[in-house]
């Protein structure tokens, strides 16, 4: 019974009908919304109940981001045929679970933050185990903490060792792991050092030499930050200058005025650049102005400047004098 037009009466059958159409959608919507976070509590569950593992958090999936388990793994698990059994172990429980396809992270319980990522296909690689062998490599060897992500068409290897950076390099020459589908990420604070393939002596020399010559904090002129970046056929080097105690303006940021001031850090920077026998490039910044730029296979660019303050041609004589 219900209330019509103020007085008691029946419910309209279509009214009813819609009311419980309503509910009963809903009723779906919710449920289908709770299946994929019950399947993921699920997996979730049993991958916890397996041998070595720590922790373990699966990602439910949606529109916008993929299927996704991180596990920490115990510190007993030493080799790669250990590591790999677990990968194996975990590729079961979400196939038994009907769990879509997910990247999986692993994070070493001794070394939280460090992880290697690996992509859907990853179990089926046939350099599975070099993988495994490197990363425990690379934990084991480095000072810093290392992100290893390893994807199909390629690899990244990203190291963060603050002071330690040199060592790191140096080891991870020593490793000697790299094809020319790897790029390495080396970070030191505000700086950034880049390079393809393996790494080589060369860079490790690169590296201190770039490192040396940014100077300090005090000095009339040091490198805020700076980015190097070594790839198969070229060198670049991006150093973002302070120049004096205060910010110069574009307008006064000329050669007539500081020229003098600059010139050690430009001819020890070429003079590094230069050594690796390959294609250099060199650009110096003033927080964004971007005021001179060199490269050794190409002449200044006219007109790049549209201060036209003769840096460019200021390099270039400077790259002739690191040469001699």
């Amino acid at each position: 019974m219900g209330i019509v037009g103020g007085r008691r009466g029946h419910a309209r059958p279509h009214a009813t009908a819609a009311i419980v159409l309503v509910a009963a959608l809903l009723a779906s919507i919710l449920a289908g919304c709770a299946e994929p976070v019950d399947e993921s509590r699920t997996v979730q569950t049993h991958i916890g109940r397996l041998h070595h593992v720590i922790d373990v958090d699966v990602a439910t999936p949606t529109p916008d981001r993929s299927a996704a388990i991180t596990v920490t793994y115990a510190g007993d698990v030493e080799t790669p045929a250990a590591l790999s059994a677990l990968v194996t172990a975990i590729g079961a429980v979400a196939a038994d679970l009907d769990y879509p396809a997910y990247l999986l992270t692993l994070v070493p319980a001794l070394d939280p933050k460090s992880a290697l990522t690996v992509d859907p296909g990853f179990a089926a690689r046939r350099d599975e185990t070099d993988v495994l062998s490197t990363w425990l490599s690379l934990t084991e060897a480095l000072l810093g903490t290392v992100g290893y992500d390893v994807r199909a068409d390629g690899e990244t290897i990203s190291v963060g060792s603050a002071g330690a950076t040199a060592h790191d390099i140096a080891e991870v020459r020593r490793i000697g792991h790299g094809t020319a589908a790897t790029t390495w990420v080396f970070r030191a604070g505000e700086a950034t050092f880049t390079a393809s393939a393996r790494v080589r002596a060369s860079d490790v020399a690169l590296f201190q030499a770039v490192q040396r010559n940014a100077g300090a904090e005090g000095q009339p002129v040091w490198a805020r930050s700076w980015q190097l970046d070594r790839r198969q056929d070229h060198v670049r080097l991006d150093l973002d200058l302070v120049i004096g105690s205060a910010s110069v303006p574009a307008a006064q940021l000329t050669v007539a005025r500081y020229g003098r001031t600059l010139a050690p850090l430009a001819h020890t920077s070429l003079t590094a650049l230069a050594a690796t026998r390959t294609s250099a490039w060199l650009t110096l910044h003033h927080g964004h102005d971007a005021f001179a730029s060199w490269a050794s296979d190409q002449p200044a660019a006219a007109g790049r400047d549209p201060l036209d303050r003769g840096w460019d041609v200021w390099l270039g004589r400077q790259a002739a004098s690191a040469r001699r």
